[in-house]
Parts: C-alpha cells; structure tokens; sequence
C-alpha cells in the first residue's frame, strides 16, 4: 500500500513500531492508524488487509485485539457496510432525507481507547531495553505514537468513505444532515467502567446534533441491554494517556490489558438527524380573537385558532420536521391586531428530513398560512435566517421602538387644543406599575416608559367624544394602560394629559415593529 510504504520511507522508525504492533496481533487498519494515514479512501481498500500486511512484513492475519473492532464493524472479519444491515439503514436515510452532503459524527465506548492505552504500554515494552533507557530513543517513539490517527478520527474516515459511496452524496463537515455512527459493544461496561466510577462520566461537546446522538445511544443501549458506558473523548483520552503504567494496570481490567479479543461483536447504528433551521419573516394578525399561541384557560381554549398554529400548519409539513419553537418580538393581546410590515418572528426547526429552496417554496408557504387561516394571520418575507438573528430578536424584546394606532373616548367633545396638545407631547416619560389585569402572572414592578410622539384626529363620522391616536413608545409599554390610566396605576395617563377627564381604549392596532431583521 502506497500511503503505508511512503509513510515508512519518511519515518524510518515507524517500521520497528508497526512490526511490534502486527507481534500485538494489531489488524492493517490499526497499522495504517498507527503510521498517521489519513486517506478515508485507503481504510476502505478491499485489499486493505494483504496489502498492508505486504507493506510493513509478515504482519499476523489473526484476529485483532486492539481497537480495530470498531475499525472492522464486526467481530473477527473486516467488512464494509453490511449490504443486510448498513447499507439499508443508509438507503433509507438517502431517501428520507434531502440533503446534497453529509457529516459525520461518531460515537465510540471509551473501551477503545482504554484498549489503544493499553497498546501503548506493550509496544513502549517491546522496545529494545537499552532504547529505553535512551532518551532520545524515547523522544522518537513519543513523536510516533504523537503522528498516529486516534481511534475515533480512524473511524471517521472509514465511514465517511463508505457512506459516501453508499449515499452517493459528498462528505462534508458543514453539511445540513449530520449521520451519527454509534458503536456498542456488549462487554464495554466491564472494560472501561471504572472510568466513570472514579471520575465520573465524560459528556461530550453538544452541538447541532445532540438530540440525534442522544436517541441513538438510549437506542443502542436497550438493544444490547447494557449500562450507560463513557464515550471516547478528547478529556478520556488525555486522562488515560497521563496515567503512570502502574494506576493503569491496577485499574484496567487483566484481559483489556492483555489486549484479549473482546468476547462478543460490535454493533454498528446509523441515525441522522438535520441540524436545526431558522426561518424567519413577519407576520400580520388581519383580524381580532387571535392569539400569538394556542391559549387555555382552565382548560378551555380561548380565541380562534392563534397565528403560531397558522404558520405551523402551513411550514411544519413540507419540511417534515420533528419539533418546532416559535419565536418572536414580543406579542400583541389578542384583541389586537397585528397591521403594517408585520411582527418579526423565527421559526427554530428541529430536524427537517426536507431542506428549504428558496425563494418559491418560502412563497408558496406564505400562500398557504393565509388560506389555512381563513385570512386571519398573513406572513411576508420568509427566509433563512441565521441563529444570531434569536439574538436580534430578544434584544428587540428591550430596545425596540413600536408604533399603534387606538381608536379612544373621551366623556367629552374632543377639542382643537386636545389635538394640539397631544401633537406637541414628546418623550413623555410614564411610570407604569403591573396592569392590574396581569397582576396574577407578572411580578409586581415600576417601569418607567417613554412615549416619543403622539398625533391625534377627530373621526368625523363618530360622536364628538371619540379620536384616533397615533403613538410611537418604547418597548413594553401599556398602551391600554396609558390611555385608561389602570386606576392610577399609569401615570401620567392620557386622561392626565387631557385635563384629568376618563379616557378609554375603544380599539388597539400595532402598526410597526421598528427594528432590522430578516431581509432589508
């Protein structure tokens, strides 16, 4: 094997180190992982075994038993994607996901790399005894065992090939679709158990995929019936390599540090997952009675329908997603409509078996969340969006500025000078305790709020006594609340404003959330 010899005629020392790993009963794939190969391409050779064994001399072709039970798949034989077991499992990720690439994520008991320690320690043995005395004899040996793949990459690269092969899609790490390889072994527990009894369990690095890896270890674990074992990670193999020979030996059970075959078969799981999609856009409440999200009192449904039920309706299914959570900036009553560009909001999708194309997809799902709503909810400009965009938006929950326009009374004729008034109020600092109607839910707290401008005018086909009011506020103002004054508990009031007279909110409509987000 070309990539086995060339790594030999660069490391002259390499060749000693492999022939004392094939004296180990070390299969070619753990020698190939040794001399630091990192050609996925090359774990997958059909002619691996006799080539390899042709490379670094009469290597053993008995079973291996180090860590390439992981590297086979199996027990004893090297073999591919099981065409009965893996290969299935891959077709019907092929067609149940739509992806262009996929990644990779392995999962491997951490009696791998309990055996690979183990290893070490019988080939730093098998050094002539005045090497090691030599310093620099052990410099060199480091320096090997530092060029080698680890365990958990080894794998990575020979399933990475061959799904590739068996997708018929790319390997990439940033790909949408991550494909989790779990592999269990029945006797793990007993082989690496006494890691997590003395130092608790390792917990990998979570990321887009953790829900997937999660389902797949809980499967594989009521498949083979077995306790939770630690995994192998970047922490377990450091700790094991710093261990002084002797706390190795005394804890690591006989047979694993006698490199014994492990008693029964590997099993292999595939499970793939998508990581999580942000779609963003606006929506518009067209009609009063909706709420934001489904809403029960006592277990009674209040309201019709709610817009986070519209656009799931109209999004969930042709993304096939598992789970959802709607985002958004902030929320409206629900006898308040939701009018001009809309409120911004992010839809965190969980594990989409289909992708997003844009842009006619997006726009046929903005179609669909006004027809299933019965022109109640309409949603514009849907998109990706990034994660940091859940940022923007809780940022937006403080710092934005909105704008609604109320439909008020007052129990008298509204005046030339009321008008003018209100147009000439600006940056009316209001102090607002808890409305009294959320009293039951909220803490009860003093907010100062700013109303930054006001524009009122009479409506000419209603009595004297109503107006309609524009106002521009800071976020998280009562605008109810303002204009009734909440038993004192808003002031000032709009009331105050207007001479201390009864003001009431007929109707309220939000027509701008001012804030950057989503397309511009």
């Amino acid at each position: 094997m070309e990539a086995l010899r060339q790594a030999i005629a660069e490391r002259p020392s390499l060749l000693l180190l492999l022939q004392d790993a094939a004296a180990l009963q070390a299969c070619a794939a753990c020698c190939l992982r040794l001399a630091g190969v990192r050609d996925s391409a090359v774990y997958c050779s059909s002619d691996l075994p006799l080539s390899a064994l042709q490379a670094i001399s009469s290597l053993s072709q008995d079973q291996a038993a180090t860590d390439e039970a992981a590297l086979e798949g199996g027990h004893s034989k090297r073999q591919r994607l099981n065409p009965e077991g893996d290969a299935p499992v891959a077709a019907s990720i092929a067609a149940e996901y739509d992806m262009e690439s996929f990644a990779l994520e392995v999962r491997l008991p951490a009696s791998l790399a309990v055996r690979h320690q183990a290893l070490v320690w019988h080939l730093r043995k098998q050094q002539p005894q005045q090497q090691q005395q030599d310093s620099s004899a052990e410099v060199v040996f480091a320096n090997e065992l530092a060029a080698a793949v680890g365990v958990k990459e080894a794998v990575e690269l020979k399933y990475s090939s061959q799904l590739a092969a068996a997708l018929g899609k790319l390997h990439n790490a940033d790909a949408e679709v991550c494909i989790t390889v779990t592999i269990t072994q029945p006797d793990a527990g007993a082989e690496c158990g006494w890691l997590a009894a003395s130092a608790g369990h390792s917990k990998q690095r979570r990321g887009h995929w953790q829900a997937a890896r999660k389902q797949a270890q809980q499967q594989a674990q009521q498949q083979q019936q077995q306790p939770d074992v630690p995994a192998v990670t970047e922490a377990v193999v450091q700790r094991l390599a710093a261990m002084p020979e002797a706390a190795f030996l005394t804890a690591c059970p006989a047979s694993t540090a006698q490199l014994a075959p492990p008693i029964l078969p590997a099993a292999v799981q595939l499970q793939a997952c998508r990581r999580t999609l942000h779609i963003g856009g606006r929506y518009l409440k067209l009609r009063r009675g909706i709420p934001q999200s489904p809403w029960h009192i006592d277990g009674e449904r209040k309201g019709e329908g709610s817009v986070q039920e519209a656009i799931e309706a109209a999004v969930l299914p042709a993304l096939q997603a598992d789970t959802y959570t709607f985002i958004a900036a902030g929320r409206e009553d629900i006898d308040v409509r939701m009018l001009g560009r809309g409120r911004p909001f992010i839809l965190e999708i969980q594990n989409a078996r289909r992708g997003v194309s844009p842009p006619d997809q997006l726009l046929r799902m903005e179609a669909a969340v006004q027809q299933l709503s019965k022109d109640g909810v309409a949603v514009r400009e849907l998109c990706r969006v990034p994660a940091s965009q859940l940022t923007v938006l809780k940022e937006g929950e403080q710092d934005k500025q909105k704008s609604y326009t109320a439909v008020c009374w007052l129990p008298r004729p509204v005046t030339e000078a009321d008008l003018e008034l209100l147009g000439q109020t600006k940056s009316l600092e209001v102090q607002q305790q808890t409305p009294i109607r959320v009293l039951h839910r909220r803490a009860n707290l003093r907010r100062p709020k700013v109303v930054y401008e006001m524009q009122a005018a009479r409506l000419p086909d209603q009595p004297p006594g109503y107006f309609v009011l524009q106002l521009r506020t800071q976020a998280g103002t009562y605008i109810k609340e303002f204009v009734h004054g909440d038993l004192g508990r808003s002031q000032p009031s709009l009331g105050d404003l207007l001479g201390g007279c009864k003001a009431q909110i007929v109707s309220l409509d939000v027509l701008e959330v001012h804030m950057e987000f989503g397309q511009q």
